[in-house]
């Protein structure tokens, strides 16, 4: 795959097929999500395994989702018309209610506005009398079971991880996948909530991004989580549509500044459910994403749940290969968070040395540990191909969500003097069919700053012999 950003794809029943998964993996899926709305560890295992049996290199990323209300699953979808009117119960012997908060209705009043899914119908609390929620239809057409319910301005929980959420997460961590994406990330304190709850672990957060709250806070999210989502699902319910391309653009802008990687996510290929082809504003909408800087680019029910999940993947890829061809690097000034000052520095030495000999530079190589001055570099978006050899798997697939990043290995300690550590990792390339004779590659290597021996310090244009 040429592609340098990102695909992160939801994995459901129209992906469960092996040879559906080995044709997405191979059209440029790099991450596979679970819902874990609906997902339990059952669900998990089954995922782990049908990405496991094609790639070790694909990460796992679990979506759990807080506070989100859902409705019950009620057998049919029903039928809406504007002035029509729907209670919403508090039990299950309720045709209609909210599964996971039966007691939601303690907490809203006549006036508030529900939309359901990513806002296609809109209902207005009328009335609450004795456990319902007597509401009118403003606009919809169809009520599909199991759909989120969205109450803009309305509290009704302080907690950032459900009981569902919990058991789930534990069984992620336990059977080492990669990344959570918590939702409704509002405040550093809701993410450090999240963070708590994953210590001792690897899993790297992605923290979803879905309302204005979210969006005033997010220079203290980024400081404590590892990326985040701009999750348009819910950002365009809470904030209306009109307002959601800027924002999308600052949320990624502001990832890009601090060096976490950023998923835009939510309807990209909606069309491609049903379709085998996308419409041309679905297009440009992934172009629009690519050319802001975004790492990644997700699909949801197209994959989950739709009639052509490998075909979207595919498109993406393709699309994604002929709008980077026109993106032109460019040396962020601000110092990355999480960043020391000589790991900013270099990176930023390391970019405008690529951009500079764009035409004698043909590939970079990276040692660091943990990936950091790898994901520090790619930030520039420099047009070399990045390659990162780094210390453990983890830190291999995580690397991979970040773009510009093409391919990770596992590189143990070097105990070899200076030369002969650079000669191990040319030859490596070599082996690994990265780099070719008289090709001249940047070789990059950080030590850690703490002084924690893992590879010489190596900033050197290398022709290869």
């Amino acid at each position: 795959m040429n592609k340098r950003t990102k695909i992160v794809c939801t994995i459901g029943p129209a992906s469960w097929d092996p040879s559906v998964m080995r044709a997405m993996i191979e059209n440029g899926m790099d991450c596979a999500r679970v819902n874990g709305a609906f997902a339990d560890p059952a669900e998990m295992d089954k995922v782990k395994e049908l990405v496991r049996a094609v790639s070790q290199e694909v990460s796992l990323m679990l979506d759990v989702k807080g506070p989100e209300v859902r409705l019950n699953k009620f057998p049919e979808p029903i039928k809406l018309a504007p002035g029509m009117h729907l209670s919403i119960g508090s039990t299950p012997t309720d045709p209609l209610y909210p599964a996971n908060y039966p007691h939601l209705y303690k907490f809203v009043q006549a006036g508030q506005k529900i939309l359901v899914g990513d806002g296609d119908v809109e209902l207005v609390v009328k009335e609450v009398t004795n456990g319902f929620l007597h509401c009118e239809v403003v606009f919809g057409d169809i009520l599909k079971p199991g759909k989120a319910l969205n109450l803009p301005g309305c509290t009704y929980t302080t907690d950032v991880l459900t009981e569902k959420d919990k058991e789930n997460l534990r069984h992620a961590i336990v059977t080492g996948w990669d990344f959570v994406s918590p939702s409704f990330i509002q405040d550093k304190e809701s993410a450090l909530q999240v963070r708590a709850f994953l210590k001792g672990s690897d899993m790297k957060i992605i923290a979803k991004i879905e309302n204005q709250v979210g969006i005033d806070n997010i220079d203290e999210i980024l400081e404590v989580v590892d990326g985040i989502m701009v999750a348009r699902g819910g950002l365009g319910v809470e904030l209306g549509l009109g307002k959601v391309p800027l924002v999308q653009r600052l949320l990624i802008e502001k990832a890009n500044e601090a060096g976490k990687p950023v998923i835009t996510a939510t309807q990209m290929l909606e069309s491609m459910i049903t379709n085998p082809s996308p419409t041309r504003a679905e297009a440009n909408d992934i172009a629009t994403a690519i050319l802001s800087g975004t790492d990644a680019i997700m699909l949801s029910g197209e994959s989950s749940a739709g009639k052509y999940p490998a075909e979207a993947v595919a498109f993406m890829s393709k699309t994604a290969g002929e709008i980077e061809q026109s993106i032109e690097p460019k040396i962020i000034t601000k110092r990355a968070l999480d960043a020391s000052i000589s790991a900013d520095a270099i990176t930023k030495a390391a970019a405008s040395l690529c951009i500079e000999m764009s035409k004698d530079i043909d590939k970079v190589l990276v040692v660091s540990k943990t990936g950091r001055t790898a994901r520090l570099l790619a930030r520039h978006n420099i047009t070399q191909p990045i390659f990162a050899f780094v210390a453990s798997e983890v830190s291999a697939r995580t690397l991979l969500l970040s773009k510009g990043i093409m391919k990770t290995f596992v590189q143990p300690p070097s105990l070899e003097a200076r030369d002969s550590a650079v000669m191990q990792i040319v030859e490596r390339a070599k082996q690994e069919g990265l780099v070719a004779v008289n090709e001249r590659v940047l070789l990059l290597c950080k030590t850690p700053i703490d002084g924690e021996h893992y590879f010489p310090n190596v900033f050197e244009i290398i022709e290869v012999k």
